[in-house]
């Protein structure tokens, strides 16, 4: 009976607590000080209690069998009743703390989607999913709520361009995958449950690449000679890395930052540097500077041939260019004295609703185009709403 009831409590413990606390690898999505403070609090108390429980099985049946006849024996048999009632209370301390850190790991483990980096960002198609490569992985919003694809390897995705089917990357493979490292450049059309290896596998990581949202041209910044390009410069494909074409880049000023392809335009595509953004509209061999001198810290082309534009050099600004006009309209944003926006993009199906990622793993949505902003992700660390 005793030995039953001790089988009852450490399962009914293991039960209660997710798998993941005890699993190797199960803080894929957790920051490190919540693994060791709650999930390692949980393990070290479930052990305490286990052997308290332990203890008092024992000292009960030792007391069962003493016997009373002799004064001897019932002074020992007192001082044993004592240690069980210890035991106990013990026992009975112990189960509370464990009860309490297990739902604190499960809480953890569960709900709490963290962001180590940002490596840029991304609407579905129909506008109701945006995809965040965030190094171990995506993390999904929709419906204001941030989740973690639960089917797919965690990639540490860099050059991360979504399209109108899917999402172009580059950066390596996830711990412990089989892929090489560089991933070069691949595709996936499940949101990243598999992935295609379209070029210079294991061979370069592209960290500024960018791809035309329908027309899926490629851009890359290219930092090594490879197999597939003879010298570092900007390169462009018009057929899915099939061919690769080397650009001019003629009339560029500066150190280039951010680049963006233009959605539906082909050949048309923006660099942003240290002196401003400029356009071309022959694939990158041809620029024009538009209207902007500030330090450019993201670009972004919106879906109603408009450029959303950065800039951090005489504050952090937001501006649209109308690239029919070359008008230049500011967008409101929250403060972010101290700060910069790393990434902007436009949902394709809502006009009015904006979202940016920062330097300091915050993100932002607007559905009003500005007037107000909500704080999704604090300092990289959702924020539930």
């Amino acid at each position: 009976m005793k030995k039953a009831m001790l089988y009852f409590v450490i399962n009914f413990i293991l039960f209660i607590v997710p798998f993941k606390v005890l699993a190797h690898g199960a803080n894929e999505h957790t920051s490190e000080k919540t693994v060791n403070y709650w999930g390692y609090g949980f393990i070290a108390s479930l052990v305490v209690l286990i052997v308290f429980v332990a203890l008092f099985i024992l000292t009960r049946r030792k007391i069962n069998s003493i016997s009373l006849k002799r004064k001897k024996d019932r002074d020992k048999h007192q001082l044993i009743s004592k240690r069980s009632t210890i035991y106990k209370w013990i026992s009975i301390i112990f189960l509370l703390i464990t009860v309490f850190l297990a739902v604190m790991a499960n809480v953890n483990t569960e709900d709490e989607i963290t962001f180590r980096h940002f490596h840029g960002l991304g609407y579905t198609s129909d506008g109701e999913e945006l995809y965040v490569p965030a190094h171990d992985g995506l993390r999904v919003y929709k419906d204001g709520i941030w989740t973690i694809p639960t089917e797919g390897e965690k990639h540490d995705y860099m050059g991360f361009s979504m399209f109108k089917g899917g999402f172009y990357s580059s950066g390596h493979p996830a711990p412990n995958s089989n892929l090489a490292n560089p991933l070069g450049i691949i595709k996936s059309t499940d949101k990243g449950k598999t992935i295609e290896k379209l070029d210079l596998y294991g061979e370069v990581d592209f960290h500024g690449m960018t791809v035309g949202y329908e027309t899926q041209e490629i851009y890359v910044f290219n930092p090594m000679e490879n197999s597939r390009m003879d010298q570092p410069g900007f390169y462009y494909s018009t057929d899915k890395t099939k061919t690769w074409h080397k650009s001019e880049l003629k009339g560029t000023q500066g150190q280039a930052l951010a680049l963006a392809a233009h959605p539906t335009k082909e050949g048309v595509v923006a660099v942003a540097t240290d002196q401003g953004v400029f356009l071309s509209n022959d694939h990158g061999n041809n620029f024009e500077k538009l209207p902007v001198s500030d330090s450019v810290s993201a670009v972004s082309f919106d879906h109603q041939n408009y450029l959303l534009v950065a800039t951090k050099s005489n504050g952090v600004k937001l501006i649209r260019i109308n690239l029919a006009t070359n008008d230049v309209n500011e967008i409101n944003i929250p403060n972010l004295d101290d700060d910069a926006i790393a990434y902007v993009k436009q949902n394709p199906v809502k006009e009015n609703e904006f979202v940016v990622a920062t330097n300091r793993k915050d993100i932002y949505f607007t559905h009003d185009g500005g007037q107000t902003w909500e704080k999704s992700v604090d300092d990289g660390v959702a924020v539930t709403h």
